[in-house]
Order: structure tokens, then sequence, then C-alpha cells
């Protein structure tokens, strides 16, 4: 059997013939792999993609929102120049509320938008990591 470290026994006695430590071990390599790659990039593939995507995200639910405040403007200006809105005259209480409201939900649509889509950016990501690894072995 093979133990790593951080290995416990539980009950009982045993024997172990050490064949390596530190960084000739398994995770030694590893670690110090992923310390050469730090060195050479501050970030990963996968963060960089991650990034990338997260902004996308973003920038997307910026989009969504502000076109959303501007449709409702417009709706709003057409429905006031038509007389089907509210009053037929500017009333400062009425539409500024009306206003106040297609402000809070572009920010709404915003604030929804970005923490639901990272596990969605986060998921793909790691299936486009899986499909490479799969690829590579």
């Amino acid at each position: 059997p093979i133990i790593f470290a951080g290995t416990f026994v539980q009950e009982g006695e045993g024997k172990v013939l050490v064949v390596a430590v530190g960084t000739n071990t398994y995770q030694g390599t590893m670690q110090q792999k992923m310390q050469e790659a730090d060195a050479e990039h501050s970030r990963s593939v996968l963060q960089q993609k991650l990034d990338n995507m997260t902004d996308l995200i973003t920038q997307g639910g910026a989009a969504f929102a502000a076109l959303t405040v501007t449709v409702l403007f417009v709706r709003m200006w057409f429905s006031f120049q038509a007389g089907q809105c509210c009053k037929e005259s500017w009333d400062n209480h009425v539409h500024w509320s009306e206003v106040l409201s297609f402000l809070i939900s572009g920010v709404t649509i915003f604030v929804v938008a970005v923490p639901e889509g990272l596990p969605l950016a986060v998921t793909i990501a790691l299936a486009f990591s899986v499909k490479k690894m799969l690829k590579d072995q």
C-alpha cells in the first residue's frame, strides 16, 4: 500500500519504508509545477478563462439592465406624449416615482444577473477543462 503525507494510523502497528520525501514525492512535484506556473504566469489558464467569462457576464448584465431602463423610459415618453400615461401634465410625485422604479428595475437586473452567471461560468470552464484533460490522456 501507498501512504501519503498526513496519513494517520488508527490502530495497530506497522512498518513503513520511506521511498521519497519533500520535492521527490508526488505532492512535492505537483507543488513545484504549480510554483513554476505561478512564476511564469500570474494566473492559470482556467483562472484567465474564468476572469474573461466573468467580465463577459458582467458586461452582458449591465447591457441588459441599460436596455431595459431605456425601453421603459421610451415607453413612458410615448405614453406621456399620446396622453395614455398617468396624467396629462408632468406631476413630480407620480412621474419621478416611476422614473425611480425604472432605475431600480435596471439595478435589480444587473445585481441578479452577475451572481447567477458566475456559477454558470465556473461550470462551463470546468467542462472545457475536463474535455481538454480527457483529450490529453
